[in-house]
């Protein structure tokens, strides 16, 4: 009998993940423009201090996965779920630029416990047999947050004051947590908090895997910073509808991927995505008008709806049970590793390509497609030989 996927609990933190997520990209998008108007900063300081989020989170993510494995994960999700929600207070109260990085970097350690445990939780309520599956849908969850959030976030910049996507944040979130509130976790063994060791910050078989998914992170944060100003520089007035597009092509994968890779598909699977990721990044930069503009919008959607996933499960299925926090914590560390570098090296292309932002997707593209070989050469391997079957 198949086992359910869609129970109560699922459901709740589907909603929590998704709600939480819309609340950080809906005001992550518009920050360059708030920092640059603000402040009066250079492209690449504003790269240097949206990044700093990414550095605090990188501090605490090997923490992380410690903690969520050796408390009650609940509570730990809860805990960092309502100091998520307070921060976006600090970014408001801040006067100078250095509080704003204080503000950033706060941020950067709710959002490293946040995200792990977020993920541990659902994998605990997700049934073994359908874990590629019910994580294609978690992932769903934040990478539609990651689209529709920026496109919010820019429609409440272009019509209100930015005081507006703060609020808006704020709200959200406290609705949010009002769902991750009711989820009740199944029982656990007695929990015996490990012993401080490496293997329990960073999962040691998995670091090697790590690199290939910082490689596609890189892509992610050139975006992440540059999508919406590439977008005003060809000539799209509506450039949000970018981040549309491409959670229209994350929704698409799920319609197959997780089934594909409960079946056995996973190499398959991770393969086209990073070939259909590269594809798209360069056909990015060679935009020069708003259907090129959307139709690679649709086709990075479509490579990253594929890859996160599957690179996620990849790292699940190298751990034993009682190490999945320290998996998720890996995932995310290299994740945001790979988008702190995107974030600042886009900065420095931009500083010298101001005309033609295009030159930083296009990069992207180069080094997504070293991805395509890095998979080939070691990550398809070192999975085959250190993968746990207990999971």
């Amino acid at each position: 009998m198949k086992e359910i996927l869609w129970s109560k609990n699922f459901i709740l933190v589907c909603f929590s993940n998704f709600l939480m997520a819309f609340a950080f990209y809906l005001i992550g998008t518009t920050m360059p423009f708030y920092i640059a108007e603000t402040f009066g900063v250079s492209d690449s300081v504003t790269g240097l201090v949206l990044a700093s989020y990414i550095f605090a989170t990188l501090l605490i993510r090997p923490f992380s996965g410690y903690i969520v494995d050796g408390f009650s994960r609940i509570k730990v999700y809860l805990l960092a779920y309502l100091f998520f929600i307070v921060v976006y207070f600090g970014y408001m109260v801040a006067s100078s630029l250095l509080l704003f990085v204080f503000a950033r970097m706060f941020h950067g350690l709710t959002w490293g416990v946040i995200t792990t445990s977020s993920s541990t939780v659902a994998i605990d309520v997700i049934p073994s047999s359908r874990r590629g599956e019910g994580i294609g849908f978690f992932g769903l969850t934040s990478t539609l947050a990651m689209s529709v959030g920026p496109f919010v976030g820019l429609y409440l910049y272009d019509h209100f004051p930015f005081e507006y996507n703060f609020y808006s944040t704020i709200i959200f979130g406290c609705i949010g947590f009002a769902f991750a509130f009711f989820i009740k976790l199944p029982d656990r063994k007695p929990i015996i908090r490990p012993s401080l060791s490496f293997d329990r910050f960073l999962l040691k078989p998995a670091i090697p895997v790590g690199f290939n998914l910082l490689f596609i992170g890189i892509g992610y944060g050139a975006l992440f910073t540059y999508a919406a100003k590439f977008g005003k520089q060809i000539g799209v007035e509506n450039t949000g509808l970018f981040f549309l597009f491409t959670a229209l092509g994350m929704t698409v994968t799920r319609l197959f991927a997780g089934r594909l890779l409960d079946k056995g598909y996973m190499q398959q699977l991770m393969i086209g995505a990073l070939i259909i990721i590269s594809s798209g990044f360069i056909l990015f930069g060679f935009a020069t008008e708003i259907v090129l503009f959307l139709i690679s919008a649709f086709i990075i959607g479509f490579g990253f709806g594929m890859a996160t996933p599957t690179f996620q499960t990849i790292f699940v299925n190298m751990a034993k049970n009682d190490q999945r926090g320290t998996a998720n914590s890996t995932f995310f560390t290299f994740y945001d590793l790979g988008i702190g570098i995107g974030m600042i090296l886009s900065g420095f292309i931009g500083n010298h390509f101001p005309n033609n932002f295009g030159v930083i997707f296009i990069s992207s593209g180069v080094i997504a497609v070293v991805s395509i070989l890095y998979y080939l050469l070691i990550t398809k391997n070192i999975y085959e030989k250190r993968k746990v079957i207990e999971n």
